[in-house]
């Protein structure tokens, strides 16, 4: 087995000397040895070591905290804290960083040998279910592209709609300074919150007339029946309620269950701010498209009456100031 390498970040030069032969004893390797918190960030850099041992108090800017810190989060590499300091100002500021073991000085061979061992493990074990999550997490992203496809195959005139429709909607939700958590949320329900509209009878969705009432009974079938098919899985996020509400309206007029402002949930009314806009902006099987500014003029005629007004300020600003396009492609903020 390869040994793992070890960097020591230590002030004192006799201090980090008798600390790098006590690790080579117990076999490890030593591969550079630091004495500031400014040297550890570059030296980390350069050698990527399996384990950063780091004294807390260092001299220069930089502190074993701030090292620490910059260390973890560009390079992902454990860190292990050394330090004589065991108040519990020091020890709250520590444990922001999230280290992976704390030794107090003076310390046995044994405790040191423990702590480095146990760390290293730990930052196995999460590397080892980071994996696991970024495989599911694709096969989800799979099968919610597979599912929009179906859609689009049965209805090839709003064929791209969701995706527009799901760009618009993050760009929305960014420039309102929603959470990357709720953001990705949308992404996900935005891909698919058509997805009911695959037990909807062909010939409507296509249909080049007039809709009559009981195609729109039909059509206004689809959250529904969204919210049926997708809500066995178990998203990260709170997908099939999205996909469920984003029909449903801030006076309650909205569908299927009618509900009003606080009852749905916010990436819901994002999302239904931007399916709007795309609706009103695209041609339909049964009309021309009626531009952007119709679709603008819409939202702002019933700002806080069916949309929400944080949602719609947010998507004028985009169109108005910042020139956003709905061809404009934006990234899916998933990871």
């Amino acid at each position: 087995m390869d040994k793992m390498n070890i960097l020591v970040v230590e002030d004192e030069r006799i201090v980090a000397e008798d600390i790098k032969m006590r690790l080579q004893k117990l076999g490890y390797k030593v591969p550079g040895i630091v004495f500031s918190g400014e040297e550890a960030v570059k030296k980390a850099e350069e050698i990527q070591p399996d384990l950063v041992l780091m004294d807390i108090v260092l001299e220069k800017k930089m502190n074993g905290i701030e090292a620490a810190a910059i260390i973890s989060s560009r390079f992902d590499i454990p860190i292990v804290y050394l330090t004589a300091y065991a108040d519990d100002k020091t020890t709250e500021r520590a444990k922001i960083t999230e280290p992976f073991g704390y030794i107090l000085k003076p310390f046995e061979d044994r405790d040191l040998h423990t702590t480095i061992e146990m760390a290293l493990h730990k930052h196995k074990m999460e590397n080892i279910i980071k994996e696991k999550e970024d495989r599911l997490r694709k096969n989800l992203e799979e099968t919610i592209n597979a599912l929009a496809s179906a859609v689009e195959m049965r209805d090839p005139y709003t064929a791209g709609h969701q995706k527009r429709v799901t760009n618009l909607a993050c760009a929305i939700a960014e420039e309102m300074g929603l959470s990357k958590e709720k953001i990705d949320g949308i992404h996900m329900a935005g891909i698919i919150h058509d997805v009911g509209k695959i037990l909807v009878p062909a010939e409507i969705l296509s249909k080049p007339g007039p809709l009559t009432k009981i195609d729109f009974s039909m059509i206004e079938t689809h959250p529904q029946v969204g919210y049926d098919i997708l809500k066995t899985i178990e998203f990260p996020y709170p997908v099939a309620q999205i996909v469920l509400q984003h029909h449903e309206r801030m006076d309650g007029s909205g569908y299927p269950a009618g509900l009003s402002d606080e009852e749905i949930l916010l990436e819901a009314k994002v999302l239904a701010v931007a399916d709007v806009v795309e609706a009103i902006s695209s041609r339909r099987p049964y009309r021309a498209a009626l531009g952007i500014n119709r679709a603008l003029k819409e939202i702002s005629k019933n700002r806080s009456i069916l949309y929400d007004p944080e949602a719609v300020d947010a998507c004028l600003k985009l169109f108005k100031e910042k020139l956003f396009k709905l061809s404009t492609i934006i990234k899916p903020t998933l990871s």
